[in-house]
């Protein structure tokens, strides 16, 4: 065989292997099109669509699939949008899409702190939570020992987050569905004082356990900066998955079996 066809026979399996590697993209989500046309579009595409509690295949600008760690660290950079794609009803796709040079500024700032957010969140994945010995308001114990072989489902806030007192109706009737199961813990980690805490209660039903006076817990040893955030601890005290609203919540609860 001469050197020609050598050279040839070389290209086209390396050709053929490049292309072995590269993913078949699933149906894209709806308006993953114009996700990038300007700001609304991208913000209302992002938080609707691209939840990294979710199990997903993480595929580069390339379609290539890569190790989670490496995709999330490239998004992290805040140079990559997140696009979703869908194969069959339930296999996910998340693929890296590069900004152009033309991108609003607009998205570039928001995706730069969604992104650090977001892998902060990441990295507390499959890890136990950080501190994690707490007493209620009303006296009760939460730690390794108290929750174990237990779902935990942790909820941070503060009595001034109006979001946060908003979704409380929803998550007593979570609470509610569960209430003949011994293993799902409710459990939420506020900021401010207890009597503040005791005060407000007395006016506002809230059945998950409460827990006062972690404002600097919070923000300096869990990184914890946006409100409401929920956290699923699976039964072995790791931190299952991480999200910021009551939508999220259930599917996430879900996916575990818990009642939503």
């Amino acid at each position: 065989m001469n050197a020609g066809k050598i050279i040839l026979l070389l290209l086209l399996t390396c050709c053929l292997s490049c292309s072995e590697d590269r993913a078949k993209l699933g149906k894209p989500a709806p308006g993953t099109k114009d996700a990038l046309s300007d700001f609304s579009h991208w913000w209302s595409y992002h938080s609707g669509n691209i939840k990294f509690y979710k199990h997903f295949i993480p595929l580069d600008t390339d379609t290539r699939v890569v190790p989670l760690d490496s995709f999330m660290q490239k998004y992290s950079t805040g140079d990559y949008a997140v696009l979703k794609y869908t194969q069959g009803d339930t296999t996910i796709q998340y693929q890296l899409k590069k900004l152009d040079a033309g991108s609003e500024e607009n998205i570039r700032n928001q995706l730069r702190a969604t992104a650090y957010s977001d892998f902060k969140d990441f990295l507390k994945i499959g890890k136990p939570l950080e501190g994690f010995n707490y007493q209620s308001i009303d006296g009760q114990a939460f730690d390794s020992k108290t929750t174990r072989d237990k779902f935990v489902v942790v909820k941070f806030w503060f009595i001034g987050c109006q979001p946060c007192v908003a979704e409380m109706p929803e998550l007593n009737a979570i609470v509610a569905k569960n209430s003949a199961r011994k293993d799902v813990i409710f459990l939420s980690i506020a900021l401010d004082a207890q009597p503040a805490l005791r005060k407000f209660l007395t006016n506002r039903r809230f059945d998950y356990a409460v827990v006062g006076d972690k404002k600097d817990y919070v923000a300096d040893t869990l990184g914890v900066n946006a409100f409401p955030t929920h956290m699923l601890l699976d039964k072995q005290g790791r931190v299952a998955g991480i999200c910021s609203n009551v939508k999220d919540l259930k599917e996430m609860l879900a996916g575990y079996f818990i009642a939503n």
